[in-house]
């Protein structure tokens, strides 16, 4: 589900690529007021967690950037796989016993009284992305913009198109899955993409 989700987080991330800053900074009235900012906490979600509770110091970095310094979709797909790299190898590491091994959430301050397991954080982890990731497709509808297709399915075939060859993807004739993009044309403006900026 981890490799999931740093998959589909990224077919959005090619999506903000072709997108205007405009509509991904517009305030919509959502749980983080743009599509910018839930799928920045969204990663700031994984960040607290992985480098909090797990561990994972080498993330310090992206703890130090996320919350002011974030402003291209470049800097959102390095901080993605320094994410992913971080959240599989805590999932790989963990062996049976660990996954239900209760200890507190945080060293310090209100959290460090609330205990959690591994396999509850990594659950928590994981609803992140569907929750958010449900409302930035909705954030995009208002906007006429198709969202990438992020099926279980094409996840697999995309990966391992020897593996799942027998997936209907494989067929040409048949139906791709949509990259994501506008439903209709959008209003003239002055082209403010962020990789044209980057």
């Amino acid at each position: 589900m981890l490799v999931y989700h740093s998959w589909s987080r990224n077919k959005y991330l090619d999506l903000f690529d072709r997108l205007p800053m405009e509509v991904l900074t517009r305030k919509r009235g959502s749980t983080f007021e743009s599509i910018w900012d839930v799928h920045l906490h969204v990663l700031g979600v994984y960040c607290a967690w992985l480098w909090g509770y797990f561990g994972q110091k080498r993330l310090q970095w992206i703890v130090d950037i996320l919350e002011t310094d974030v402003h291209t979709v470049r800097q959102l797909r390095d901080i993605n796989q320094g994410l992913d790299a971080a959240a599989q190898a805590v999932a790989s590491n963990l062996g049976p016993d660990e996954f239900d091994h209760r200890r507190p959430a945080s060293e310090s301050g209100p959290w460090s009284q609330r205990m959690v397991t591994p396999r509850e954080v990594l659950w928590h982890l994981i609803e992140e992305d569907f929750l958010h990731h449900g409302e930035i497709l909705c954030m995009l509808w208002q906007d006429d913009i198709e969202p990438p297709y992020t099926g279980v399915w094409w996840f697999e075939y995309d990966r391992l198109p020897d593996r799942f060859g027998h997936l209907w993807y494989a067929d040409p004739s048949g139906p791709r899955p949509s990259l994501g993009g506008y439903l209709k044309q959008p209003p003239p403006g002055p082209e403010s993409s962020d990789s044209a900026r980057t």
